[in-house]
């Protein structure tokens, strides 16, 4: 199982760079290769806290084609010593009224955690006044039931230049009936590379999990 989904991931990547779209010559306007490093006083992903409400650093490195292709690894430590590592590869482009992005992403935790590597295709749409986002797991370590579905919806606010507020719900349901699908909110305000938010989901176990977390998360991004 595991071998299948690198496997995937790996073939998938592979089409989306060595596509007929992208057969010619490569010169360095062609492509753009970025990295990011950043911090965070709570990793908060889908409204749930994967740092225990402590601290966390992450980095990553992407690599563009000027059509549209893309991959890309990121990591972030988490709660225990732990860390995740992420694989992930997609196409992104537009038509005259909507951004979309579509992929497959791995999710890969190294350190033993309680989390189950996870592979994912997801699609996303930006119709400029608000973006939709659908996730499929297409396979989880340990079970047979993965087809575990994500959905949200965010518009982003612009307060005064420079000053934005991003509102976002969602909902996590999961296939398996071993794990608690639930409903999320969150309210963030970004200035420059600095962001602050709040998140609120309605699970019920543990039962400290639907506290509201705050983070306030700092990242930076620059060209090789």
């Amino acid at each position: 199982m595991q071998y299948r989904k690198y496997l995937l991931a790996s073939l998938f990547i592979s089409s989306l760079l060595t596509s007929p779209a992208y057969a010619a010559p490569v010169t360095l306007g062609d492509y753009q290769i970025t990295a990011n490093f950043g911090a965070t006083s709570n990793y908060v992903w889908r409204g749930v806290s994967r740092s225990n409400n402590m601290a966390a650093a992450s980095g990553g490195v992407d690599y563009h084609r000027k059509k549209g292709g893309y991959a890309g690894v990121w990591s972030s430590s988490m709660a225990g010593g732990d860390y995740e590592l992420d694989f992930y590869g997609g196409y992104s482009g537009k038509t005259k009224s909507t951004k979309y992005d579509a992929g497959l992403i791995m999710y890969n935790y190294p350190g033993g955690s309680n989390y189950q590597d996870t592979t994912e295709a997801y699609l996303n749409m930006d119709f400029s006044v608000m973006t939709l986002q659908a996730a499929l797991t297409l396979n989880k370590q340990g079970t047979s039931q993965s087809n575990d579905i994500y959905l949200s919806a965010a518009t982003e606010l612009e307060l005064k230049k420079g000053l934005a507020l991003t509102l976002l719900v969602g909902t996590y349901q999961f296939d398996d009936p071993a794990y608690e699908s639930y409903f999320h909110a969150r309210a963030a305000i970004t200035k420059g590379e600095f962001t602050f938010a709040l998140d609120k989901n309605n699970k019920t176990r543990p039962s400290s999990a639907g506290d509201i977390h705050f983070s306030a998360s700092w990242s930076h991004a620059f060209d090789l």
